[in-house]
């Protein structure tokens, strides 16, 4: 049996999949983060590996789709492709598998979003989640990227652009020189402070990743619902944000559709209204997809794109 793997790997975990050439998963295994941003290239490259090992068993290869976060620049590209093709030549002698007779693509993790949302190598997608980026394919397969430039110049409208603006709005809230807000007292608990001042300690102090700004969306969620205004405001601002990235890549593509892929979908109800109002302007058919597949299927889908970078032996 031939089969197609597909790793997605981001800062949290990293999932791999195997899959037939109808498309049904065989094998489906999770390792540990491979942003080597996060956990740096040995360990980001170990983990794929190892997932890569576990999830071909018996089966021949066909090809390999590897789409991961932190692949921003051509230099993160170079580093993970050096460090991939090491490792893989390590493995061919352990598993008699020749990767240099396959192909091995290695991609931004919106790639394989991409590849998601209906199975091929065209349309849009907006990857929303710790971070944010918008990519498309046109009908004459040019590919156009926006956004995706990290969290201290991009990221508008995701997880951590949400938990960073909470925590902003909190201090605001304290000091008296912004808006008394719920999330005042809710942060403060939900991080098991005594006391508001204990947030800066928190941040600086702990080097506080991403992820774990981005894990107090739920607190800006559950004050929302509870009416807190700040907080609204702050969902409505995410909305807008990802509603102008949106724009920006429908004209560039010209495309009417865009898939949802990423955390956002959790909390899509309370970002959609400003989301839409504001790409509606200018794109009033505009339609939302929900993916067809998970990401891990998606990047193995993009083994077989010809459009993509490949690692070469």
């Amino acid at each position: 049996m031939r089969v197609k793997i597909g790793v997605d790997g981001g800062g949290s975990k990293t999932e791999i999949v195997a899959l037939d050439l109808t498309g049904r998963v065989l094998h489906s295994l999770r390792k540990p983060a491979s942003n080597y941003h996060v956990v740096g290239m040995e360990q980001a490259v170990q983990h794929i590996s190892e997932g890569i090992r576990e999830a071909l068993q018996t089966e021949t290869l066909e090809g390999i789709g590897i789409s991961l976060a932190g692949i921003d620049t051509p230099e993160d590209w170079k580093i993970m492709a050096d460090g991939l093709k090491q490792n893989l030549k390590v493995l061919a002698l352990e598993t008699r598998v020749s990767f240099q007779e396959v192909p091995v693509v290695l991609e931004n993790d919106a790639f394989g979003a991409l590849m998601s949302v209906r199975g091929k190598f065209s349309g849009n997608v907006l990857a929303a989640g710790t971070g944010t980026v918008a990519l498309g394919v046109n009908p004459e397969g040019k590919v156009f990227r926006v956004g995706g430039w990290g969290h201290i110049i991009g990221d508008q409208g995701s997880g951590y652009d949400i938990g960073r603006k909470a925590l902003a709005a909190t201090m605001a809230s304290f000091d008296g020189y912004g808006p008394k807000s719920q999330l005042e007292t809710m942060i403060t608990e939900h991080l098991g402070l005594a006391q508001v001042q204990g947030i800066s300690d928190w941040i600086y102090r702990g080097q506080r990743t991403n992820q774990e700004v981005a894990a107090l969306v739920p607190v800006v969620i559950e004050a929302a619902r509870t009416g807190d205004t700040i907080s609204k405001l702050i969902l409505d601002e995410s909305g807008r944000a990802l509603g102008l990235l949106t724009m920006a890549l429908l004209r560039k593509t010209n495309g009417t559709e865009v898939g949802l892929v990423g955390g956002i979908g959790r909390i899509w109800e309370f970002v959609e209204p400003s989301f839409l109002a504001t790409v509606q302007e200018e794109f009033p058919t505009l339609q939302i997809l929900k993916p067809s597949y998970p990401p891990s299927v998606g990047a193995a889908l993009l083994s077989m794109i010809g459009q993509v970078r490949h690692i070469l032996f």
